[in-house]
């Protein structure tokens, strides 16, 4: 007998959507974005530094040798740089006492990108591979850390931007360690965002031999792996705590490399008192003093009692008004009362004090690029009050402008920080 019963049509569940491919998610992800963010950003840099630097005159901050030579990246080569150039040539340390005060890290980079090269590329060439290549990982985890914190796509984005129109972000191109700085230290962050605290070791160790200030790093990681365990001092009883006194390994390594060569492994902190042109360094924990009597000197340049010129904007007034937001933000971090935030501001008001002690607010804008706390509470500010968006890109437009005048300035060989 045939069965004449109404079926009901059988329901095919939907498969689920196959995932893209891995090169076509490596040309749309993150790093491909970035990288085309960071090249074009590049070349503009180096064609603006390239057509204004033979129209500039001549100052003191250009070293003799980019004095007769001029190439493509020639502008690069400014103040702090010929430090830089001659540690990667081998000849500094031993001869010039001063260039103690480099650490070598970035130096090394630029050696083995010239190695990797058989030594065809010259140390400028290599230098501006290596940068280009630290300032793309750096925005790389910028642009992953902002995702922590800010809502949206676009709002990681802008974090970004703000970091590429500081004042002082035009350093991120220079012959300077700016850029491996900043992609050590976010990466570093970020390892311990995500709990992957071998990989942030293995970031924060060369981080010491970068610059002194890689402790703020190590501070800031240490705080982050505390917070994971709930802020209870028995949850520090983890072998994962060894990577926090095994960062010092590349301010070791540098001691020991200044021992070998000229039998003094402190020399990185008395480089200072060996230079007369740097005696207005002189440490002091009083870093209200120091705050105190630097606003002093920006309100007389705004009233008239103290000359208004391009040094003294470059050592005072934007480095105070650069500090002063360091502050207002990671107060403002603090504020919002968001536990996954208190490393972030406690990190701001750290370098803060430790970017005081000297007494002078000199370079402090150029040391600024790493405290990203900055970026992020400028977008969350704009996100939470949206009649302040305009004070965000104000900020932006603001520092984009100075850093236009500064980098005129700097390809120059005037002192801009």
């Amino acid at each position: 007998m045939t069965d004449t019963a109404i079926r009901e049509p059988e329901v095919v569940a939907d498969e689920a959507p196959r995932p893209a491919p891995r090169w076509k998610t490596a040309l749309t992800g993150d790093f491909a974005k970035v990288l085309l963010l960071v090249v074009a950003w590049q070349v503009f840099m180096t064609v603006l530094g390239r057509l204004i630097e033979p129209l500039m005159p001549v100052f003191e901050g250009t070293p003799p040798s980019s004095r007769t030579v001029d190439t493509l990246l020639s502008h690069t080569h400014r103040w702090d740089a010929e430090n830089f150039t001659g540690i990667v040539e081998g000849t500094a340390y031993q001869n010039i006492p001063t260039s103690q005060a480099f650490y070598p890290v970035f130096p090394l980079f630029v050696w083995l990108v010239k190695m990797a090269f058989f030594g065809k590329i010259g140390t400028l060439v290599a230098g501006f591979i290596v940068n280009t290549v630290a300032l793309w990982l750096g925005a790389v985890a910028l642009l992953k850390i902002a995702r922590n914190f800010l809502a949206g796509e676009r709002g990681p984005w802008i974090a970004v931007m703000v970091m590429l129109t500081l004042p002082s972000a035009y350093f991120l191109h220079a012959f300077y360690s700016e850029s491996v700085f900043i992609a050590l230290g976010f990466w570093a962050y970020l390892f311990a965002l995500r709990r992957q605290w071998v990989f942030m070791g293995l970031c924060l160790m060369p981080l010491t031999g970068v610059r002194i200030t890689a402790v703020l790093f190590v501070g800031l990681c240490f705080l982050e792996f505390w917070r994971s365990k709930d802020w209870k001092f028995r949850g520090l009883l983890s072998w994962h705590l060894l990577w926090f006194p095994l960062s010092a390994v590349g301010f070791i390594g540098f001691a020991i490399y200044l021992k070998i060569l000229v039998n003094d492994p402190l020399g990185m902190t008395k480089a200072y008192s060996k230079a007369p042109a740097w005696a207005y360094h002189k440490f002091s924990p009083n870093i209200f003093a120091t705050l105190y009597e630097q606003t002093k000197v920006v309100f007389k340049i705004f009233t008239g009692r103290f000359e208004l010129a391009g040094w003294s904007v470059a050592n005072y007034v934007v480095p105070w008004f650069g500090l002063m937001l360091l502050i207002a933000c990671s107060l403002y971090l603090l504020a919002l009362r968001r536990g996954d935030l208190v490393p972030v501001g406690l990190y701001g008001l750290a370098s803060v004090v430790m970017l005081t002690l000297n007494q002078n607010l000199v370079s402090v804008h150029r040391y600024l690029l790493p405290c990203f706390g900055i970026y992020l509470a400028l977008v969350l500010l704009g996100q939470r009050v949206p009649a302040l968006k305009s004070v965000v890109y104000g900020v932006m437009y603001v520092g984009l402008t100075v850093q236009t005048l500064f980098y005129l300035q700097f390809v120059a060989g005037l002192w801009t920080g």
